[in-house]
């Protein structure tokens, strides 16, 4: 369940190099700490790119994979300094400041999404399994 309150927080992996350490390394409680939940059992990779060579953030957009049971589901956080990272994640540009908790909403109900997706993936195996 999508907590808006946190959407604002969001921003802290682009503000706090401390916290996007953090994510790259335990993912799992650091997005906790963010306002997001995952599933438990389902493996967390962090995979970042750039969506711009220029972009001041390295990287400028950062995909979370969340994988279990042969299942997968994804969802992004692009930098809102990156007009480039928001357009590769969400096909338009959401916001340019750090403060705009817009892209935080977004991040965090595809991050919803994604972790629906995945236990409706989970659901289906284990209801086509003997």
């Amino acid at each position: 369940m999508v907590d808006e309150a946190t959407a604002p927080g969001i921003s802290r992996v682009w503000t706090d190099a401390v916290v996007r350490k953090r994510l790259v390394e335990a993912p799992r409680p650091t997005l906790a700490e963010l306002g997001i939940p995952l599933a438990d059992g389902a493996a967390v990779r962090i995979v970042g790119s750039k969506g711009a060579p220029g972009d001041v953030d390295d990287p400028s957009l950062i995909q979370v994979v969340m994988e279990q049971d042969g299942g997968y589901a994804y969802f992004f956080i692009p930098s809102p300094r990156s007009p480039c990272a928001q357009q590769a994640a969400y096909g338009l540009i959401l916001t340019r400041s750090v403060e705009d908790p817009a892209l935080g909403r977004r991040v965090l109900l595809d991050a919803d999404r994604a972790c629906r997706s995945l236990a409706a993936q989970l659901r289906e195996v284990a209801e086509a399994s003997p």
